[in-house]
């Protein structure tokens, strides 16, 4: 049985432990490496971390068993608008850090983009969700053309 995790706590706990151990080998391979392979290796995590929640998290109402979708990272079209703000906020961060600084140029338009492509997937998410959603007062009325 593939591993599913439904309750809150456990939601809270995964992604605060994914935070705290990108944190720290990003600061172990910028100390060893130097600060770019700090940055990629906080990317791969956050990468990682998304891939992983978004294949294993499942919302009240969503069934346990079957595998989500490719295009479903999340439980509904909420939480994917709210992570795909997120991810927006954190790359325009990156890039005013750019601005700023053009000393890591490299790694942040690497970033930038990186997290541009993680809002795009939960965006993806929302819209497919809301589209594939059945509207509540509202059915489909088929009216006969005419030729």
């Amino acid at each position: 049985m593939a591993l599913r995790i439904t309750a809150a706590t456990t939601k809270f706990g995964v992604v605060l432990v994914a935070v705290i151990l990108g944190l720290a080998l990003g600061f172990l391979a910028a100390f060893v490496l130097g600060p770019t392979a700090g940055a990629l290796t906080l990317l791969a995590v956050t990468v990682a971390t998304v891939v992983f929640c978004g294949r294993t998290f499942r919302a009240d109402d969503e069934p346990t068993a079957p595998p989500r979708p490719a295009w479903r990272l999340t439980g509904g079209v909420t939480s994917s608008v709210v992570m795909a703000v997120f991810f927006t906020v954190q790359g325009l961060s990156t890039v005013l850090a750019l601005v700023t600084d053009d000393a890591g140029a490299a790694v942040a338009v690497v970033s930038a983009l990186v997290h541009a492509a993680l809002a795009a997937a939960y965006v993806l998410s929302a819209v497919t969700q809301r589209a594939g959603r059945p509207r509540a007062g509202r059915q489909r009325e088929h009216s006969p053309r005419l030729g």
